[in-house]
């Protein structure tokens, strides 16, 4: 009952400080980056799409949250990876469905735009994913595989990527009547491959949503 009545408690303060909820659609590019210091990385291109919701208070305080389907990737290169003679690892599509909290400021700029700062928090659930795996075999010849980013198949050269990614987000928002133009920057603290250098993904993302 304690519990009831705090949560009903907060959710009047919220009903009587806030001004009203936005909801939005969004779309946008990723650049996402393998970080390790173990292993050479390189880029890989990807995109966004997903609903936010913003919960605005007369302070001009927002608090956003929403979903969205993110696909990431990367490339990984090194000597001898993991111990079995792999010199590649080309993740072509790592796909997230992405559900970030983040607290916000708007500040009037100039009539009708917004510039709105915002620092939050990103998780991220994989959900499916490929790839190509380059390595030479026990008899010195060169081959490539494909691979499931988020499955073991049955080839032991090969371990499955973390489906669990999160971390910090900053973002800059530039807001014109209902189009607002966002520059997000996601830093991921947690390993997404324990074996493979033990990477962690970093992820420039420029969108435009539209709100309603």
């Amino acid at each position: 009952m304690k519990i009831i009545l705090f949560i009903t408690i907060l959710f009047c303060c919220i009903s009587v400080h806030s001004q009203n909820w936005n909801y939005g659609i969004e779309v946008g590019y990723t650049n996402n980056k393998l970080q390790t210091k173990k292993l050479s990385s390189k880029h890989q291109s990807g995109f966004k799409i997903g609903g936010i919701i913003d919960y605005n208070f007369r302070s001009n305080i927002l608090i956003e949250t929403g979903i969205a389907y993110e696909r990431k990737g990367g490339i990984l290169e090194g000597n001898n990876i993991a111990s079995q003679k792999i010199y590649k690892i080309e993740a072509s599509h790592i796909d997230y469905i992405g559900i970030p909290v983040s607290v916000g400021y708007k500040m009037s700029i100039m009539d009708k735009i917004l510039f709105i700062p915002q620092i939050g928090w990103f998780l991220n659930i994989g959900v499916k994913g490929s790839g190509l795996l380059f390595g030479v075999d026990s008899y010195d010849q060169p081959y490539t595989m494909g691979i499931d980013i988020f499955s073991t198949p049955s080839i032991s050269q090969y371990r499955p990527f973390n489906r669990i990614d999160t971390g910090p987000i900053f973002c800059l928002n530039i807001q014109y009547k209902k189009v607002r133009l966002k520059c997000s920057y996601e830093l991921g603290i947690n390993s997404v491959h324990s074996v493979y250098g033990s990477p962690e993904n970093r992820t420039v993302g420029v969108s435009i949503a539209y709100i309603f």
